[in-house]
């Protein structure tokens, strides 16, 4: 039988694409290893909290190296705050040290000492290493599990070794998994690692327990839908297009098995919360349908920092933010555009036709979604409904750069002048573009991170030159594309040490908040006027001020009696920050996720 019929995309020898020689390959792995070690005895993370010391009133904190961000308030304000949390309460299930006595379980992976620590690798670390270093550990442990794991996936989907990592490494250093990184790691990280055991290991009854372990691992790790429905859509697409010789009634069937295994145990750990979170307001009942992003955004994948000054959006999208305007792009897209050897594309594309076609429909079905008013009964028979187009781009930019990839390293590259004045002119053309969104306001368009392209380019030019490295030339424009991604996104989380979030002076917190008109209630709870997310409960202060992943309907209702069911219903019954205004009489929904208490109920006595 045809080999090449029975998988899309043959295996390649290494060499192809610049393969290391075995020693390489050891003393890189070696550097890995030492830096890891390293990073983590230095207690090093990529957190934003030192942003958090002038919240609470303590003397200012900057990062060793990068900037902190304010946009990254649900790892700075909430998911490290509830780590702290965790430890402060010796990883019980239960916050003893709240006004609420919420549960530790959530769907935000936190470290628990109960049955679902068995499929947290991740934490392990926090039973063994004081909690500053196990928190580095945590975000050693994704960033290696994020560059092995699609790494070892696109070795599965017969990239060579070098290629693989090449990629992975763009992957992992490109803006939306960077700006959404410090909250989101694991549904980034361990995305790859039950198609990985499904697709590599042959014996079946290993590969469906890893399988299942994986997949369970990976939903419980975070269980956010929009990404990993984002994830699965892109990863089917990739195995039907690529890996059909995979797909047969056996390895069918195991993956049925593997994820009935692992939906049983995300089931049964979150058993007690699933009902509620399903029947909250939000995101409960959170529907989405297509379309809403600019086509803009398209254009993003083609030319880096198109829409962004720095991370920032340019005047036109001031509406959004530094995360919701990013895109999982890189300079694959245009690489392939312009330096692809188009006499074997074409060669190529015929005997892979089924499998271009594939990949070309499943970015398609992606991209309606993400652009098109797609109705969202559509949505709800796609399971899309629970992807907020913005979300999408995940899937569509791990599709369109892994596409690109594989054309480069399949049909290889021509390094000539004219393509890489060609590149440089449509380098240029993107920056002149930027013009178009500024709204009069010209002096913010541009930075020195519009100039890392050229400068890669320049770079490219240079080694194309040496024989010894354009007999590589694939390996080198995929290595170009990664070096743009690290140097472009690489500090958009800083290096932040974690001893002195886990040594916060709560004395100090307290006195400050003292002075800026803070009280307690009658059961010795703090009311802080303002917003400070899970700030104080991290520190070990018992206050109303907080973030709540699930709702605490009996507390609230105690000091709200008069307000309707309805009312009551619509105003607590989600996720949500609580955030206390000095004057008012009624809470207020500010948006989907913030609620605003007046603090003269809470300071009153309760009813009971």
């Amino acid at each position: 039988m045809n080999d090449n019929r029975r998988t899309p995309f043959p295996a390649q020898d290494p060499d192809q694409t610049g393969g290391l020689r075995p020693g390489q390959v050891r003393l890189l792995a070696g550097i890995m290893v030492l830096l890891c070690i390293l990073y983590v005895a230095l207690a090093l993370t990529p957190s934003s909290y030192s942003l958090a010391y002038e919240y609470l009133g303590l003397a200012p904190q900057q990062p060793l190296l990068g900037t902190a961000r304010y946009i990254r308030t649900d790892e700075w304000m909430v998911f490290t705050p509830y780590i702290q949390i965790a430890v402060n309460n010796d990883f019980g299930q239960v916050n003893a040290h709240s006004a609420y006595h919420e549960s530790l379980r959530t769907f935000q992976a936190l470290p628990l000492l109960d049955w679902g620590l068995l499929f947290k690798p991740y934490h392990w670390a926090f039973f063994v290493l004081p909690a500053a270093n196990a928190y580095s550990f945590f975000f050693m442990f994704m960033a290696m599990a994020f560059l092995s794991g699609w790494a070892l996936l696109l070795r599965q989907l017969r990239m060579p070794a070098l290629a693989a990592v090449l990629v992975s490494t763009t992957l992992f250093f490109a803006p939306f998994v960077q700006v959404w990184w410090t909250s989101n790691a694991g549904a980034f990280a361990l995305a790859p690692w039950a198609a990985v055991a499904w697709l590599g290991i042959g014996h079946r009854a290993l590969r469906i327990v890893a399988s299942a372990y994986a997949l369970a691992a990976w939903l419980i790790a975070v269980s956010y839908p929009p990404f990993i429905i984002s994830s699965v859509l892109a990863l089917a697409v990739l195995v039907l297009a690529v890996r059909r010789d995979a797909i047969t009634v056996v390895r069918l069937v195991d993956a049925a098995i593997a994820g009935a295994i692992a939906l049983a145990v995300f089931v049964g750990y979150f058993h007690d919360i699933i009902p509620i979170v399903r029947n909250t307001v939000y995101p409960g009942q959170r529907q989405s349908a297509g379309g809403g992003v600019g086509l803009t955004s398209l254009l993003a994948h083609l030319f880096p920092n198109l829409m962004t000054y720095r991370f920032a959006p340019l005047p036109l999208f001031k509406a959004s933010n530094d995360c919701e305007i990013a895109v999982l792009g890189s300079l694959l897209p245009l690489f392939t555009l312009v330096l692809a050897d188009g006499a074997r594309l074409r060669e190529w594309a015929k005997s892979h036709r089924s499998s271009l076609l594939i990949l070309a429909a499943g970015l398609l079905f992606i991209a309606c979604w993400i652009f098109l008013p797609v109705p969202a009964v559509v949505g709800k028979l796609t399971t899309l409904s629970m992807v907020p187009p913005a979300r999408a781009l995940l899937a569509f930019g791990l599709l369109l750069n892994i596409a690109c990839a594989m054309i480069l390293v399949h049909c290889g590259v021509r390094l000539q002048r004219w393509r890489l004045l060609l590149l440089a002119g449509l380098l240029m053309v993107g920056s002149l573009a930027k013009f178009l969104f500024g709204e009069g306001q010209f002096s913010r368009l541009h930075s020195t991170a519009d100039a890392i392209p050229y400068l890669c380019l320049a770079g490219l030019a240079v080694a194309a030159r040496r024989p010894k490295l354009s007999a590589h030339a694939a390996s080198l424009v995929l290595a170009t594309a990664a070096l743009a991604n690290l140097l472009g996104n690489g500090l958009f989380n800083p290096v932040q040490q974690a001893g002195p979030i886990f040594a916060m002076d709560r004395a100090a917190v307290l006195h400050s908040l003292q002075a800026r008109g803070s009280a307690t209630t009658t059961e010795g709870v703090l009311v802080a006027p303002g917003g400070f997310g899970g700030l104080l409960p991290g520190v070990g202060i018992p206050a109303v001020n907080h973030v709540l992943y699930l709702p605490q309907m009996d507390y609230f209702r105690r000091y709200f009696p008069s307000m309707s069911d309805d009312d009551f219903n619509f105003t607590f019954n989600r996720y949500h920050h609580i955030t206390v205004a000095p004057d008012g009489d009624a809470p207020r929904v500010l948006q989907g996720d913030l609620v605003e208490l007046p603090a003269k109920p809470l300071l009153a006595t309760p009813a009971r």
